[in-house]
């Protein structure tokens, strides 16, 4: 365990946390307050009134505020923490999303940091989760440029953040926004361990620390995400119940460190979106498969190490992604439709549990096997970025196709283009 993480671990441990979700869950002042942007947007927030000596500035993923960001702002407002809170979409008659993310003018940030230093004089914490973390990471590096700024910008919070520039053809690994190698404001990231971009986490640790020397963290082991409703695991519900107060603790790190005395070499600027594939493409990374060694569900034990003499179809995929649910009717067709060819169907599931699994298939009808990356260890291996992602392998033993969407498995176009890889 690097030094880094067992400081935050221990600084998060030894607070009192006496305080219960359910307390939260209790009605709480809000007050709608607006700001006036410099370019005459008019900025709508909601407040959470305290009394303590920090206000956070709660920026929504680019897909509204859910009940659990309104449930936080509440833990944190009654552990002495004001938070506003802003869904940018909504405020600015926006399609919200991740390119709406990626393009937002983080001025917007720079304005509410200046308004709430200037109408409250507190110490600002930024903390967003997701896509939120664009324009907090690039908002706070702006503002530190600002020749000119009173009070204090104390760090920026992130919750499994995303800062891709753009999601990769398929084996690839991700590039990230030029944000995250300038910026040196401390950070605190709290990445769940389970979600889709875990496997890449060492990567994006390694572009942030770049330029900053002060990036902490801490890994939340057995959670898809504390701000996803689908994820109701009791890990989860733990960390719900104990971030709020944890995240005071994190506050005063934070602010314990001197802000650096200029900000890195930064200029805004749209870098890409990010575009899913709506077929099948030509594999360009490296065609050779990596070994497949994993049990299903009733754990049962199934271990591919050569591909060669069949057309292998590789799925991965989860029950919380709602395309990898809409393909498996025409997966199971393609599977009926190769019957007693030199064909194997193969799913891999993204780090759920076989007890999520069984009742799954309980409900949903699944001819092909499902096996369980327990730890996204497989996932990560095959550089998986999107869900569901699917790799196509030739009876040569190498991938030759590869899709990072879902599509319909079934059209006669996909099944003669598999067709065409059997062996001879």
């Amino acid at each position: 365990m690097s030094s880094v993480l067992r400081l935050v671990v221990f600084c998060c441990c030894v607070l009192p946390l006496s305080f219960c979700f359910a307390e939260d869950a209790l009605n709480l002042p809000e007050t709608e307050i607006d700001i006036t942007a410099r370019d005459g947007a008019d900025l709508n927030l909601h407040q959470y009134a305290a009394q303590g000596e920090y206000l956070a500035i709660w920026i929504a993923s680019g897909y509204g505020l859910s009940p659990r960001d309104v449930q936080m702002a509440k833990g944190l407002a009654r552990r002495g923490v004001e938070v506003w809170q802003i869904d940018f979409a909504q405020t600015l008659f926006q399609v919200g999303g991740s390119n709406f993310m990626r393009s937002l003018n983080p001025d917007y940030v720079v304005d509410l940091i200046n308004a709430a230093q200037q109408r409250t004089h507190k110490k600002v914490i930024l903390i967003s989760h997701s896509y939120g973390a664009i324009p907090a990471l690039r908002g706070a590096t702006l503002w530190q440029q600002s020749p000119r700024h009173a009070g204090r910008l104390a760090g920026v919070v992130l919750i499994s953040p995303d800062l891709y520039a753009a999601i990769p053809e398929l084996g690839f690994k991700p590039e990230y926004l030029s944000i995250t190698r300038a910026t040196n404001i401390p950070l605190m990231i709290y990445q769940a361990g389970k979600r889709g971009n875990a496997g890449q986490f060492p990567l994006l640790l390694q572009e942030l620390r770049t330029s900053n020397p002060t990036v902490f963290f801490k890994w939340i082991p057995d959670v898809t995400s504390p701000m996803y409703a689908g994820d109701t695991g009791k890990e989860t519900q733990r960390v719900l119940r104990t971030l709020p107060g944890e995240l005071v603790g994190v506050f005063h790190l934070l602010d314990s460190i001197p802000m650096p005395a200029t900000a890195p070499a930064y200029t805004f600027r749209h870098e890409g979106e990010a575009r899913l594939d709506s077929r099948l493409k030509p594999y360009t990374a490296h065609p050779q498969p990596d070994a497949i060694s994993l049990y299903n569900a009733d754990d049962k034990h199934f271990d591919i190490r050569d591909y060669k003499g069949k057309v292998s179809v590789i799925n991965f995929w989860a029950t919380w992604c709602h395309p990898c649910r809409e393909e498996i009717p025409s997966l199971n067709n393609l599977r009926k439709a190769m019957h007693g060819k030199a064909f194997q169907l193969i799913s891999i599931n993204y780090a759920e549990s076989a007890a999520t699994i069984k009742a799954f298939l309980k409900e949903v009808n699944v001819e092909y096997p499902v096996l369980l990356d327990k730890n996204g260890d497989v996932s990560a291996k095959w550089n998986v970025i999107a869900y569901p992602s699917t790799f196509v392998i030739g009876s040569d033993g190498k991938i030759h196709y590869g899709v990072n969407a879902a599509i319909d498995w079934d059209a006669p176009e996909v099944i003669r283009l598999l067709e065409g890889l059997l062996p001879k």
